[in-house]
């Protein structure tokens, strides 16, 4: 069993904490809450691929990426035993994601689709879709003057 990724749309970092203990995080919260905007990503991590992603989307290589100020932040304490969290993603990986055109997002997903962390072997038509995911909630999210999160679980 591997880590489970949403990705989703909030004001704010209070707001993104919320989900924190929704029983299957951002689209499924308590009775009376209105479920997040956002899209579920099971083996997209937010750090190395999202990461991976930005660079062949930018052409700046990863190592300078990794340094954004406020990207995959953990917004709640890890504790032992803990299943799930909240991470920042940049408005800076947002920005870019939002301007993609589905031109780029094709040009960039066989490149994207064959690195390490999809064991080199992701079908790049899949990866082009869930980009295109990524790109409408991204852009939904610049839309609000929101921010991106990602939601975990294990």
């Amino acid at each position: 069993m591997g880590v489970l990724y949403d990705y989703f749309s909030a004001a704010d970092d209070d707001e993104a904490v919320s989900v924190q203990g929704w029983p299957a995080g951002p689209g499924c919260p308590p009775n009376g809450v209105e479920p997040k905007d956002m899209i579920d990503l099971k083996g997209i991590d937010p750090a190395v691929m999202l990461g991976t992603l930005e660079a062949l989307l930018t052409g700046v290589p990863y190592a300078e990426l990794v340094r954004h100020p406020g990207n995959t932040i953990t917004l709640t304490p890890w504790e032992d035993g803990e299943e799930q969290g909240v991470v920042t993603i940049a408005d800076e990986v947002t920005a870019v994601l939002a301007g993609a055109s589905d031109d780029r997002l094709r040009e960039v997903a066989g490149p994207w689709s064959r690195t390490e962390e999809f064991w080199w072997d992701e079908d790049p038509a899949d990866a082009f879709q869930s980009l295109q995911q990524l790109r409408d909630l991204a852009v939904r999210t610049v839309r609000r003057k929101h921010h991106l999160y990602c939601w975990w679980s294990l």
